[in-house]
C-alpha cells in the first residue's frame, strides 16, 4: 500500500517524510526541490507484536510496514501543467491514500508561496487542482463511454462516471459504491482516495486550531516537524510533554502512521517462523490462501491448511502448547477470512 504526501511547496513534506522514514530526502527553501518522488518504507508501531515477542522470545520481531511517497509541491494551476503539475499529479494517482499536509507555522526563513499562512485556503487550492485534473480525465472517458455498446457493465460504468463528474464539478470528494469504484479504478481518480489531513505547526508557539477551523474540523493531527527534529535525544515522556505544551498530538508523527493504516482498512496478522515473529499488513477480507502467498509463493502454492489462534488467546495462555490444550487453535482451509490479530501457522507441501 502506498501513501502519497501532498501539499503546497514549503509546507514540510520532505521533513515529515524524513521523520517517518528516517530517510534523507532533500529539504530546501525553494519550490520543487523534490522533483522526483522519494519513496520510503515506514514500520507500523505494534504493541501486539511487542507482546508476542515477550511471550515467544524470537531472535527477531518484524513489524508490518506501509510505503510513503514524498511528492513535490502542487501549485495553483497544477491541473493545467503549472509547476510541472502533470508529472506530480501522475505520482499522486499511484497512491492508495493521500496524506494532505498543511502549514500553520510562520517564519521568514521559510517563504510561503502565497506570503501568508492560511491552512484552510491552502487546502482549498490543492483540492481544487486535484478535482479539476480528475474532472478532465472523467469527462474524456465519459465521452467515449456514451458511444460504446450498451450492457449491464456499461450501464454501471456510465452511472459511476456521471456520479464522479457531478461531484468533481462541485469540487467534492466523490462517494462511490464498491462496484462503482471497481469499474472506475483504472482512471486513477485522486479525489476518490481516502485522505488524512495533518498540520505542520510551530515549534515555539502553541498551535491554535481556531486559525484554521475548516481544517481543524477534519483532523486532530497537529505536529511540528521542527520540534520533532530537535527532540532526537529526548526521552519518550519528555517528547510527549513537549508536544502537549504546544497543543500538538501527544503521539507525534507515529499517530499519522496509525491513522493512515486505519484509513486504508488494513488488518494485521502474525506469523511465527523459526527465530522470527512477524506482523503482516493485509486488506480486510484477506483469505488464508492470500496470506500464505504473502508469506511466500511456495507456501501459497503448497497450502494444506492454516492453524489459527487469536492474539488475545495466545497472550492469555502464554504459549502455543497451552492454546492447543485449551482448544483455542482452529484448523482452517483456503477460504478462511483472516481476522485482525490472528496468529497463523500455515502447513504446506
Amino acid at each position: 500500500m502506498k501513501i502519497g504526501i501532498v501539499g503546497l511547496p514549503n509546507v514540510g513534506k520532505s521533513s515529515l517524510f524524513n521523520l517517518l522514514t528516517t530517510g534523507s530526502a532533500k529539504v530546501d527553501l525553494y519550490p520543487f526541490t523534490t522533483i522526483e518522488q522519494n519513496v520510503g518504507v515506514v514500520l507500523v508501531p505494534d504493541e501486539r507484536l511487542d507482546r508476542i515477542a515477550q511471550i515467544l522470545k524470537p531472535e527477531k520481531a518484524t513489524p508490518a510496514h506501509i510505503e510513503f511517497v514524498d511528492i513535490a509541491g502542487l501549485v495553483k494551476g497544477a491541473s493545467a501543467g503549472e509547476g510541472l503539475g502533470n508529472k506530480f499529479l501522475g505520482h499522486i494517482r499511484e497512491a492508495d491514500l493521500v496524506l494532505h499536509l498543511l502549514r500553520s507555522f510562520s517564519g521568514v526563513n521559510i517563504p510561503h508561496v502565497f506570503d501568508t499562512v492560511d491552512p484552510d485556503r491552502d487546502a482549498a487550492i490543492v483540492e481544487a487542482e486535484l478535482a479539476i485534473a480528475d474532472l478532465a480525465i472523467v469527462e474524456k472517458r465519459l465521452e467515449h463511454v456514451r458511444k460504446e455498446p450498451k450492457s449491464p457493465e456499461h450501464a454501471l460504468l456510465l452511472e459511476a462516471l456521471e456520479k464522479l463528474q457531478a461531484a468533481l464539478a462541485r469540487g467534492e470528494h466523490p462517494k462511490l459504491s464498491l462496484e462503482e469504484d471497481r469499474v472506475t479504478r483504472e482512471l486513477g481518480v485522486i479525489m476518490t482516495r481516502p485522505v488524512i489531513y495533518a498540520v505542520n505547526c510551530s515549534d515555539s508557539e502553541p498551535a491554535d486550531p481556531s486559525r484554521f477551523p475548516v481544517t481543524a474540523a477534519k483532523t486532530s493531527l497537529l505536529f511540528s516537524a521542527a520540534l520533532e527534529s530537535g527532540m532526537s535525544d529526548f526521552s519518550d515522556p519528555d517528547r510527549v510533554e513537549m508536544r502537549k505544551s504546544l497543543n500538538l498530538a501527544p503521539e507525534g508523527p507515529s499517530e499519522i502512521v496509525n491513522r493512515c493504516f486505519e484509513a486504508l482498512r488494513l488488518i494485521r496478522f502474525y506469523t511465527v517462523k523459526g527465530t522470527e515473529s512477524r506482523a503482516w499488513a493485509a486488506p480486510v477480507g484477506t483469505t488464508a490462501l492470500d496470506a500464505a502467498f504473502m508469506i511466500h509463493t511456495d507456501i501459497g502454492n503448497g497450502f494444506i491448511r492454516a492453524e489459527v489462534v487469536n492474539y488475545r488467546d495466545l497472550v492469555a495462555c502464554g504459549d502455543f502448547h497451552a492454546c492447543r490444550d485449551k482448544g483455542h487453535i482452529k484448523t482452517e482451509g483456503k477460504s478462511y477470512v483472516v481476522q485482525d490479530g490472528d496468529v497463523l501457522l500455515v502447513r504446506f507441501r
